[in-house]
């Protein structure tokens, strides 16, 4: 009877495993924008402002006890943004948690596997494909519209311990932006 039991439980734990989707892991450090890590320093609003532009405010009072992606042990005092970026502070440090590549003439940078991605409007989905393969085969799109024309890729984000998700949209076959969250992503 023994037997029977551990043959149940080896072809349901090799099931389950079949059936887990893979997918990319980007390291936190290695996503870059116009040279500026995601997470840094500023100094006072102006310099952000000089940055990425005029900046609003995305809530008066925060009365929350959200945390920045990533980074379980800081507190998100307020938010802002703009139509290129949105940054959530904390008291003295910025966290890019969204980006739109097609309003904004920045470029990121990604490293990957030896690689050196560029996060631009001219990167191309087929261009994501070939270095991003576990991600690029979870992706996903509108009903009734083809791959190439709307895309929602996600991928892991690790940093240090903490995992979360970077999600990249395609239009036309084109980065128009991603987005960072600890939470899981629809497609995922």
């Amino acid at each position: 009877m023994k037997k029977y039991y551990i043959i149940w439980f080896v072809l349901i734990v090799s099931n389950l495993l079949s059936q887990n989707k893979k997918y990319d892991t980007i390291l936190f450090k290695n996503i870059k924008i116009d040279n500026r890590e995601l997470y840094f320093e500023y100094k006072n609003f102006k310099d952000l402002e000089i940055i990425y532009g005029k900046l609003n405010n995305n809530f008066k009072k925060m009365n929350t006890t959200e945390k920045i992606p990533l980074h379980y042990n800081s507190k998100l005092i307020n938010s802002f943004s703009n139509s290129e970026v949105s940054l959530l502070l904390t008291k003295n440090k910025a966290f890019v948690d969204y980006f739109d590549f097609e309003l904004s003439k920045k470029t990121g940078i990604i490293y990957y596997k030896n690689k050196k991605i560029i996060l631009s409007k001219n990167l191309t989905l087929s261009q994501f494909k070939k270095v991003f393969k576990d991600s690029y085969k979870n992706a996903s799109g509108l009903p009734v519209t083809p791959l190439e024309r709307a895309a929602f890729i996600s991928a892991f984000i690790v940093n240090k311990k903490r995992t979360g998700y970077i999600s990249f949209t395609f239009y036309d076959s084109k980065l128009i932006s991603f987005f960072i969250s600890d939470r899981k992503p629809d497609n995922f």
